[in-house]
């Protein structure tokens, strides 16, 4: 299926906006195991091959998550040991969920230290990219962690009478990200970091902006910081409509925003707005994706090319991840589409 050759600096080139790509590039925040075998038509049980499909899906990048989140998530990738434990569990773990209520629940928190990050699947990968290709690396989530650790119902009420709580806990996980980030970006083949974090939902923040100004953004600048630092790619991928924040992400340094979703947003609108400081990855809705045709996906893969792409800044894919009960067809549709009709500069 793939057919041009990967090339990191297409997609860099998208990304950064300082020149226009050849084509336009594929970007995908998340791709579930099923559907990465079933394109394979094999199974993934090692690093190796995990990395062969993001090049024979015709991606210019492997992505992959780093473990060590701040909080214990069994449904992380763990792959360098020989065993990929991607799919989705019966059950969740919820070790440490809404566990910090208060200084001493604080104080007694198994919080997760630098020295517990997982790096050997980011340093194993080393060995199986393509010259062409770099490593993109998932992190986060920092805003999220917060009600994770301490549960909706806490965090909303700390907000207005234990201020000091949610800002020791913030600082907690902040101050795990920035280190996580810094270590991944000495590796010479990683090429960016992908933070997740959902900010929103389709009508609007989770929060105020002053809050996430207050304990969220100084942490999301110093990655930028770091980034820049680095010469290292800068995403953020948040769900939801993010109006309210657009230029506060931008100071934080992020260079693309993911997934657009278009049940949230106007891309075309985004663009016009924000795209000369911006560029905008992904918008294929994932309904349409699940339930329609091969046929219109391509439409609206078209679409899109057609009035996203002009001027670079812009690199499609799904609206949020491509799950496993999209149809392989479907999935292979909004692909090739990119690679049929995405030279257009």
């Amino acid at each position: 299926m793939n057919k041009a050759k990967a090339d990191f600096g297409r997609f860099q080139a998208a990304v950064t906006r300082e020149r226009l790509p050849d084509r336009v590039p594929n970007a995908e925040g998340g791709v579930d195991i099923e559907v990465m075998e079933d394109f394979l038509g094999q199974p993934i049980r090692d690093i190796k091959t995990y990395a062969l499909f993001w090049e024979k899906a015709g991606y210019d990048y492997v992505l992959l998550q780093v473990r060590g989140q701040p909080i214990h998530d069994s449904t992380q990738i763990k792959i360098a040991e020989g065993v990929l434990t991607a799919r989705m569990p019966t059950t969740v773990s919820t070790d440490g969920a809404c566990g910090i209520q208060d200084k001493k629940t604080f104080d007694e928190y198994s919080w997760i230290g630098p020295e517990d990050v997982y790096y050997k699947d980011v340093d194993m990968m080393k060995d199986y990219l393509p010259d062409s290709m770099k490593l993109i690396v998932n992190h986060g989530p920092l805003f999220q962690s917060l009600f994770r650790i301490m549960g909706i119902e806490t965090l909303s009420t700390a907000m207005v009478e234990n201020p000091e709580l949610v800002r020791a806990t913030a600082e907690k996980v902040g101050e795990l990200s920035v280190n996580i980030v810094e270590s991944l970006l000495q590796r010479e083949w990683v090429g960016g970091i992908w933070y997740g974090d959902d900010l929103a939902y389709t009508r609007g923040l989770l929060v105020s902006p002053n809050f996430l100004r207050e304990y969220v953004f100084p942490y999301y600048k110093r990655m930028g910081n770091l980034c820049k630092r680095y010469q290292k790619l800068f995403l953020l991928h948040s769900d939801g409509k993010l109006l309210e924040i657009m230029d506060d992400l931008i100071q934080c340094g992020f260079q693309a925003v993911h997934p657009n979703e278009p049940l949230s947003v106007d891309i075309a609108e985004l663009k016009r707005a924000w795209g000369h400081r911006l560029a905008f990855l992904g918008n294929i809705d994932v309904d349409l994706l699940a339930r329609g045709t091969p046929d219109q996906i391509v439409k609206a893969a078209r679409n899109l090319i057609d009035t996203v792409a002009p001027g670079g800044g812009f690199a499609l894919g799904s609206g949020n991840s491509v799950t496993r009960y999209v149809p392989l067809e479907n999935y292979k549709a909004m692909l090739e589409a990119v690679h049929k009709y995405g030279r257009i500069y």
